[in-house]
């Protein structure tokens, strides 16, 4: 099905040449919008403010998804033309086409037959263009884009005017010519253009005396009321009519008021330029036929934004055959280019004679753009400083394009299209790489190569460097210089050859920076963290949010700091060791307090939120923290900050005993929640160390937390009970009640749960007494149900069944203090799984039904995969199947994607046995393979699975 969009005139869609049904005008606005952008995905911020501006209305977005739903449904009749959603905005996917595009296809061919002589050809290309319209471009569609789309169409519509009338005149037909050329100057009586095209026909139709009145009307015209004489266009056919040296209509051969020198001052393309290629891919798309004329690319110091740039602009010069201007505005240095200098040099390239170049921004901005007026031009302006800069560089024709460098964005730049260029991926960092030093050297030594790629930061600028080194020193191996640039990597005057520098590249934009800026730049880089919230970065830098947002998002805009998403920034590994670099640093023994005050006063809010009946002692903070004021909230906040919470205990490590003490309770907090799980790292390694470093400090109390916090990491994120033991062994060996009642019950409740691991019973019962008795003498109402629930799993394991059911009633209203009472779920399992066992089937399938319940109220999918896995082995018990397959595969579908490791055995049992016994023998057969792949011994549990455990003994 062949799909077409008309906007030059009313915005009318067709399949087949059959239209669509009429759109509302906004949801026309975001059909042409998605359309224009050749397949580019086009933000929900870029398509509000294109419809709606800066007067949206708080309903915008969702207005928009409603736009989206219906376009879809337009074009769901044929699936060639897709509007994809991404998590950024929208994409317009297929063979979809514009009737603007066939006309810049005519307009080409026109220019080129017309210098070819072929004026018959040229004349009936843009007339068939012309007929296109079918009346005022986007008529009646809304918002600021379809303004400015349509302004530049009706310009568009206007130069195919004066094309066709510069035709006529090259044929001959003056007196038609003049006759268009007299309506057309009424309208815009400053056109350079048309005043040129009216003087040629003039002279060629023998009325020479006229022609050069015609002359002397726009300069009178322009130096009136612009302050400026006629451009060097206008000024050189003045002189060919004085002397008579127009070229006669027979010798006229190709498009008239082409005189001008045509500048060509792009620099060389890299010959080793590498990767980018859909970004070069969107950017060449920006400069067709309809996309805006103004390109920023924007990043950070050393990201190959100039690079990157010359090797589009190369790609798309063709298609500015009047020349291409190019200029390094030294943005990033302390003397940025000034605008006027920039000017004249742009007009001396142009023809303008020194002597006849104004003094002034205006004046000269004002004659570069009657230089180039009519005339299809790129302007290349490298290391912009800011939008300032560069606005007084800008031409007024449509049929000129800018490319613009920077490392910060330009957005205040009217219609500017902007790009953010980030670091090379893994495999173009070793293919530049590879350009440079070879391909052979490269294959001999790969992992090598990869990891000086790694520690370059994927930077094109240091992988450059570091290559070019390599490659004049073709008797080192890669190996070595690997090595050599781990070890001394922190020093970043090493990334240097020649006169590539990292350092100055870095440099160049801290100079630059603001006295406040320049030191939250600095205290950021100490906190080492993956990436910073906006409210730790107040924390660090000891101010209000709003003022560390205004930081944060000054040193995003010079490409200092990274946004990673909204409120939270990061640091490039390079660009931080150059901040630590940096003089007037605080001292780093200050952040890391900050950070630690701060993280462990939210973790206390949100053990109020999750935990209100527990009572455990933490140290002091003063920093409030982050307001939580849901269970969702506090989720969230765990799911995000893991990684952090990891650094920082790293930091800690390296800080003071002081710190190490926040950060053992800082631990325990997370460890009490069950739900900071991250596949990404190993924290029961970096808390062993905490824990060692502790004792090195000699504070026994603090250690113990932090061991506490190694053997939840170990159970409950790594499913590691052998290494759990050896841990939970020696706090038992140290074991103070006294002195930490919370952490002794929680010794003993660990130690329980490994003792039912073990199959031992009447010793976790043992072990959980104890709990119990410790979390009566701490006051924690939630660490006493947790006993009671502990106690009910024992006493169910060793057969007590009446004891498990009189310990699950006394977990579940052991106290009826509000709050989550999250640990009611674990006695409901107990009771529920006895019930099951004695024939009370209903009665327990309830129970379990309310535990599921209560775990998706608050929030934790580890519990309710817990109690899927419970209840799918009851159901196989009682024969029921269909069910446990059920349950068996929710508790799947639930796990955590760390540890758990046996409940994941255990399932696939289950999930395996059922479904066998339901003869559902392929879907039984899959489930085999799915364990046997990712569970090496799952051959060896399904043969002792009559002699397993009725489910894994963790929490």
């Amino acid at each position: 099905m062949s799909w077409q969009l008309a906007v030059l005139g009313p915005v009318e869609l067709t399949a087949d040449g059959v239209p669509i049904p009429a759109m509302p005008p906004k949801q026309q606005a975001a059909l042409a919008m998605l359309a224009c952008a050749r397949g580019r995905t086009v933000s929900v911020e870029e398509l509000v403010d294109g419809i709606w501006g800066a007067d949206r209305p708080s309903s915008a977005v969702g207005a928009l998804r409603n736009y989206a739903w219906a376009l879809r449904k337009h074009l769901s009749t044929q699936g060639s033309v897709l509007l994809s959603s991404e998590s950024r905005g929208y994409r317009l996917d297929g063979p979809l086409e514009l009737d603007v595009d066939g006309i810049e296809r005519l307009r080409a061919e026109g220019t080129e037959a017309r210098v070819g002589g072929r004026l018959e050809f040229a004349d009936t290309a843009l007339r068939t263009a012309l007929g296109a319209w079918r009346g005022d471009p986007l008529t009646g569609v809304p918002g600021p884009w379809a303004a400015a789309e349509r302004a530049r169409l009706r310009r568009l519509h206007r130069v195919l005017e004066e094309d066709l009338i510069e035709i006529a005149v090259q044929r001959g037909d003056f007196s038609h010519a003049m006759a268009e050329l007299e309506a057309l100057i009424t309208g815009d009586p400053h056109s350079e253009r048309l005043r040129a095209l009216m003087m040629t026909a003039l002279y060629r139709a023998g009325r020479r005396a006229e022609a050069l009145d015609e002359y002397q009307r726009i300069r009178r015209l322009l130096v009136s009321e612009q302050g400026i004489e006629p451009g060097p266009v206008l000024a050189e056919l003045h002189r060919q009519i004085l002397s008579d040296e127009v070229p006669t209509v027979e010798a006229a051969t190709a498009p008239i008021a082409m005189v001008a020198p045509r500048p060509a001052q792009l620099p060389p393309d890299a010959a080793d330029f590498t990767g980018r290629q859909e970004q070069v891919h969107e950017l060449c798309s920006a400069f067709g036929g309809v996309a805006p004329p103004l390109v920023a690319i924007c990043g950070m110091g050393g990201v190959g934004k100039t690079a990157l740039a010359l090797h589009v602009a190369h790609r798309i010069r063709s298609r500015y055959p009047d020349g291409q201007l190019y200029v390094d505005l030294c943005g990033a240095s302390a003397a940025p280019a000034d605008p006027e200098h920039v000017l004249g040099a742009f007009l001396r390239a142009l023809g303008v004679a020194q002597k006849e170049i104004p003094v002034g921004v205006a004046e000269r901005a004002a004659l570069f753009r009657s230089a180039i007026s009519g005339r299809r031009m790129l302007i290349v302006l490298d290391n912009a400083s800011d939008a300032t800069q560069v606005a007084p560089l800008l031409p007024g024709e449509p049929e000129c394009a800018v490319l613009v460098t920077a490392r910060r964005p330009l957005t205040a730049l009217p219609g500017v299209r902007s790009a953010a260029l980030r670091v090379l991926e893994p495999e173009e960092a070793v293919e530049l790489f590879a350009r440079i030093v070879g391909a052979a050297r490269v294959a001999a030594e790969p992992e090598a190569v990869r990891r000086i790629v790694e520690l370059c930061g994927l930077l094109p600028i240091a992988v450059r460097i570091v290559a070019a080194r390599v490659a004049a020193r073709p008797q080192w191996t890669v190996v070595s210089e690997a090595e050599r640039l781990a070890a001394e990597r922190h020093d970043l005057d090493r990334f240097r050859v020649g006169e590539l520098a990292l350092t100055a590249a870095f440099r160049a934009g801290y100079d630059q920076l603001p006295a406040e800026a320049a030191r939250a730049f600095r205290l950021l880089a100490v906190a080492d963290l993956p990436d910073l919230s906006l409210a730790a970065t107040a924390a660090v830098l000891d101010t209000i949010e709003p003022v560390a947002e205004d930081l944060c998002e000054e040193l995003v805009d010079r490409a200092m700091l990274e946004s990673v998403g909204r409120g939270r920034y990061h640091y490039h590994d390079l660009m931080r060791l150059f901040a630590l670099g940096r003089p007037g640093t605080d001292p780093a023994a200050d952040v890391t307090s900050r950070l630690l005050d701060f993280y462990l006063a939210t973790m206390k809010t949100v053990l109020r939120v999750r935990h209100p009946g527990l009572r455990m002692r933490l140290a002091p903070t003063g920093h409030p923290g982050t307001r939580l004021a849901d269970l969702e909230a506090t989720r969230e906040f765990l799911t995000v900050e893991r990684r952090n919470l990891n650094a920082l205990y790293r930091l800690a490590i390296a800080g003071t005993p002081r710190h190490r003490v926040l950060a053992a309770d800082l631990a325990l907090t997370v460890a009490e929640t069950g739900l900071a799980c991250d596949a990404s790292i190993d924290p029961a390694r970096t808390l062993e160390e905490l824990a060692r470093a502790i004792e090195a400090d000699g504070n026994v109390v603090a250690a113990r937390r932090a061991r506490l916090a190694v053997v939840f990491a170990l159970l409950g994120e790594l499913d590691e009970p052998d290494q759990a033991t050896a841990h939970i062994d020696r706090l038992l060996a140290e074991d103070d009640p006294d002195s930490d009642e919370w952490a002794s019950g929680a010794v003993h409740a660990y130690a329980g749960i490994l003792a039912l691991h073990n199959g031992d019973p009447a010793r976790a019962a043992t072990h959980f007494a104890t709990t119990l008795t410790m979390a009566r003498r701490a006051g924690s109402p939630e660490c006493v149900r947790v006993a009671y629930s502990l106690l009910a799993r024992a006493y169910s394991a060793a057969g007590r069944n009446r004891d498990s059911l009189a310990a699950a009633a006394r977990a579940v209203v052991a106290d009826d203090k509000p709050g989550v009472r999250r640990h009611i779920v674990w006695g409901l399992i107990e009771a529920a799984w006895v019930l099951s066992a004695e024939g009370d089937f209903d009665r327990g399938s309830r129970l379990y039904d309310t535990a599921l319940s209560l775990s998706r109220g608050f929030g934790s999918t580890r519990i309710e995969s817990i109690v899927h896995a419970r209840a799918a082995r009851a159901h196989l018990n009682a024969g029921h199947f269909a069910k446990a397959a059920e349950h068996a595969e929710r508790a799947e579908a639930t796990r955590v994607t760390v540890g758990m490791g046996a409940f994941y055995t255990h399932n696939l049992l289950v999930r395996y046995t059922a479904l066998r016994r339901l003869g559902r023998a392929v879907d039984a057969a899959e489930c085999y393979r799915a364990a046997t792949t990712q569970i090496p011994d799952f051959d060896a549990a399904l043969t002792s699975w009559s002699a397993a455990p009725q489910v894994p003994a963790t929490r």
